[in-house]
């Protein structure tokens, strides 16, 4: 056997050792009963992963495949809207920004002279040509959504809306955007053993992928742990906290929020209808039971340098027992309004099943 063969067999060792030392680390939560729910979802559809965080700690109550939500960036798809939102709000006079302005949205956009498709962009982006040639980048519907503010672009999450109202100065937007929501950092979890990927730089990236980076395409990557933060910042209304599980740890500030709470608290009320008339809409929802649905948005995101391969995301916020949670769901082929938004309802079912039973045990 040559020094080759050793060599990889080392490194393979290596990986094992790593990866099973970091599956015993996380704690045994009180969640734990949904590994069940969700390897039975995994049999069925793809590897998935999955963040129950509590809002006002940070604490993690629950997480499953944490080899995935913490040490893996992944394209968040819409998600990124909401960041976007709040991102135009902010700069809205130097980005000569409305929230009221109707954009019309026939399903595609195409993409100004200023943003022509480099040979870099034709590779990442699904870029698909119309009758004359002339690339374009699509909506979620094919015939358009029609007109839309801020306020209905977020609830049906209209691609052509959130292209063109960052279309006019992309390297504004994708500065900010980039800077205020972190998108180079990690969330300074204190989860051991597990890793976060290192921090990166500002990226030096085409105007019309930073274009698309409002829609959460172009080569976006985020972590679930990082969605789930930055989602908990937003209903929150205030800092950005380091994720944590060890019971005697405490909640430790990792950033402000530099949001206006004006803004957070009208993105969260838009949020709360993305269940009720949005792409939330088909969402089981116990109906009185011990969860109180506080809002969601659900992403699909294209997985880099695959463009006709997606991922699933749905992110939701929900009231227990006078505790405000964030859970996040992820699955590796799917979508986010059908493979994700399933497994997030199938959770929500399991723990309002399991919230009425100990009521009943314990009589209340």
């Amino acid at each position: 056997m040559n020094s080759k063969v050793y060599y990889k067999i080392e490194i393979l060792a290596l990986v094992i050792f790593l990866y099973a030392a970091g599956a015993s680390a996380a704690p045994k939560f009180s969640y734990s009963y949904l590994d069940e729910a969700v390897k039975e979802f995994e049999s069925k559809n793809s590897t998935s992963s999955v963040v129950l965080m509590e809002i006002d700690s940070g604490k993690v109550d629950y997480i499953y495949r944490p080899e995935i939500a913490v040490s893996k960036k992944l394209p968040p798809g819409s998600l990124v809207k909401v960041f976007s939102a709040l991102t135009l709000l902010k700069y809205k006079d130097r980005l000569a920004f409305s929230p009221e302005k109707k954009v019309t949205c026939k399903g595609r956009f195409y993409p100004k002279e200023n943003s022509t498709p480099t040979k870099s962009d034709l590779n990442t982006l699904h870029l698909p040509k119309d009758e004359n040639g002339k690339e374009y980048l699509r909506c979620a519907l094919a015939k358009g959504h029609g007109e839309m503010d801020l306020r209905s672009a977020l609830i049906q999450s209209c691609n052509v809306y959130f292209l063109t109202s960052v279309s006019s100065d992309p390297d504004l937007f994708y500065s900010k955007l980039y800077e205020d929501w972190s998108l180079g950092k990690s969330t300074r979890s204190r989860l051991d053993s597990y890793i976060e990927p290192s921090d990166t730089n500002f990226n030096s990236i085409s105007r019309l992928r930073k274009v698309a980076a409002s829609i959460g395409e172009g080569g976006l990557l985020l972590s679930p742990l990082k969605i789930s933060q930055l989602y908990s910042s937003i209903w929150k209304e205030g800092p950005r906290l380091s994720p944590y599980w060890g019971a005697s740890q405490e909640p430790i500030r990792s950033e402000e929020n530099p949001y206006s709470g004006r803004d957070l608290r009208w993105v969260a009320s838009v949020l709360s209808e993305v269940p009720k008339t949005g792409t939330l809409k088909d969402l089981y929802i116990p109906e009185k039971g011990n969860l109180e649905m506080l809002g969601g948005k659900t992403g699909t995101g294209t997985k880099f340098m695959h463009k006709y391969e997606t991922h699933g995301w749905t992110v939701l916020s929900f009231r227990k027992d006078r505790k405000l949670y964030v859970l996040t769901v992820f699955v590796d082929n799917g979508s986010g309004g059908n493979q994700a938004k399933s497994l997030a309802a199938i959770l929500l079912d399991k723990i309002d099943s399991k919230s009425k039973n100990s009521a009943i045990k314990s009589g209340k």
